[in-house]
């Protein structure tokens, strides 16, 4: 479950190079991996006078049949498209209704409605909540490190508190050298390449082996 880094976005239309699909490999045929992410989705489900802020993850069809696969597991990576301010550069303003993390605070209990949806579908399923990639100098400006670090806390908190297994994701891609990390992303700066997606899927299914 996730966003466009778990839908493979920029990686073209052989999905046997998206993370998903790299994971399967990494934890053998025994696994059968399904990949529900939804580009540009976000955490928060919110609204604005009626209008609905970004694209909540929770609102798309992926996120019904993840939650209707009844999986054993469940790989939680979202909250990129939350770390992000609106920002139109044709415009110079922030859209409010993109201006997600001026809404954090919805963050968290949106979060938890995601979390409430698999323990009811799949009581016993084991669910995996990773912290995103970092954000490196975006294509984008709306998306900033910055927002990320504020939102970073909380799904660890979510993680404690739900009592889930917790991947640092974040902290496993900052631990690599500058010039290895810069070379596992798209030049937008947001998304990984061919190699990132590897990376991911590598550290994602040493966590899923040691607890499965």
């Amino acid at each position: 479950m996730g966003d466009s880094i778990t839908e493979g976005f920029g990686l073209g239309n052989d999905s046997a190079i998206f993370y998903p699909t790299a994971l399967n490999e990494y934890l053998g045929p025994a696994y059968s991996v399904l990949n529900k992410g939804v580009t540009s989705s976000c955490v928060i489900d919110h609204e604005i006078d009626g209008e609905v802020m970004g694209l909540p993850y929770v609102r798309q069809p992926r996120y019904t049949e993840a939650i209707a696969a009844q999986g054993d597991i469940y790989v939680i990576m979202l909250g990129t498209n939350d770390a992000s301010d609106g920002y139109n550069p044709d415009t110079k303003k922030k859209e409010p209704l993109f201006n997600m993390i001026k809404q954090k605070e919805f963050f968290i209990p949106s979060y938890q409605t995601i979390i409430n949806d698999v323990r009811k579908a799949v009581p016993k399923a084991k669910i995996f909540l990773v912290t995103p990639i970092p954000i490196m100098k975006c294509l984008w400006p709306k998306h900033q490190e910055r927002y990320l670090a504020k939102l970073l806390p909380m799904i660890r908190h979510l993680a404690r508190e739900n009592k889930t297994y917790f991947i640092d994701l974040h902290k496993e891609f900052l631990l690599l050298p500058i010039e290895q990390l810069e070379n596992l992303y798209q030049p937008d700066g947001l998304h990984p390449n061919v190699v990132g997606a590897q990376v991911i899927a590598s550290i994602i299914a040493g966590f899923i082996k040691a607890k499965h």
